[in-house]
């Protein structure tokens, strides 16, 4: 089961992902990059009603890992944040949950980063433009 968290914790949870990942790394003495711990991907997805937002609130809470985590902005907007998930899997798993729920969203997806999330205000405001 995912975590719902308020959109004004995102920062301080992707900072505390960040912080737990180089602590183990350190302490593994993993000095190289991987993927799997050093990017994730924030979506964005947006409903037409507040009824299907939801019901796919409902449907997120049961599917989605443990490790990650939903947000939901109000407004029919949920921010979805997929660690260890690259941009290509974080659109197969999209597309996959958008066609089961009947297309009833869109959504755009962004892959990041931990040094590209010093402003993340300004990227989910970009990415919630793009959409």
């Amino acid at each position: 089961m995912a975590q719902v968290f308020d959109l004004s914790c995102l920062q301080s949870l992707i900072n505390y992902s960040f912080a737990n990942i180089a602590r183990v790394k350190k302490e593994l003495n993993l000095d190289e990059s991987i993927n799997s711990l050093d990017f994730f991907c924030i979506a964005i997805l947006k409903f037409d009603t507040q009824k299907n937002l939801k019901y796919a609130v409902e449907i997120l809470n049961k599917i989605l890992r443990n490790s990650d985590a939903f947000f939901n902005e109000g407004n029919n907007f949920i921010y979805l944040v997929l660690p260890g998930t690259d941009e290509s899997g974080a659109t197969y798993i999209l597309e996959d949950f958008r066609e089961f729920l009947g297309n009833i969203f869109k959504y755009k997806v962004l892959e990041l980063k931990q040094d590209n999330t010093k402003d993340l205000g300004k990227i989910l405001f970009d990415l919630k433009k793009a959409l």
